[in-house]
């Protein structure tokens, strides 16, 4: 039999690569966005993600034509680069929110049984 692990993993609240993606997405479709304040927003909606990580899927964004970004000057201290989100970026979001959709859909329904199966 397997032993629950009482204690949540450290990694519980680090999203999927996908979901990262689609978290940057959506963040970046409300208004455009440099690192620091990307990272700051995942935290304010209780999604742990590795600066690493977010920094790695703000690039592969770029690379799949779904983001760019553009080196702006700040008010204090060094320029930060600043990321928009691109009509295929648009287009990746909803994408992802039909996936992530079916997704919930298929872990409700197992929910649903589960609770059923125990009455």
């Amino acid at each position: 039999m397997l032993e629950p692990d009482l204690a949540a993993p450290k990694d519980a609240c680090q999203p999927s690569r996908e979901l990262l993606i689609a978290w940057l997405l959506l963040l970046l479709a409300r208004r455009a966005g440099h690192g620091y304040d990307l990272h700051r927003q995942l935290e304010a909606h209780a999604v742990c993600a590795e600066s690493g990580a977010m920094y790695r899927a703000l690039r592969k964004l770029e690379c799949d034509g779904c983001a760019e970004s553009s080196w702006a000057k700040s008010v204090a201290g060094p320029r930060r680069r600043l990321y928009r989100i691109t009509q295929r970026g648009r287009e990746e979001l909803e994408e992802l929110v039909g996936a992530i959709t079916l997704k919930r859909d298929v872990h409700a329904a197992f929910l649903h049984a589960h609770g059923s199966a125990l009455r």
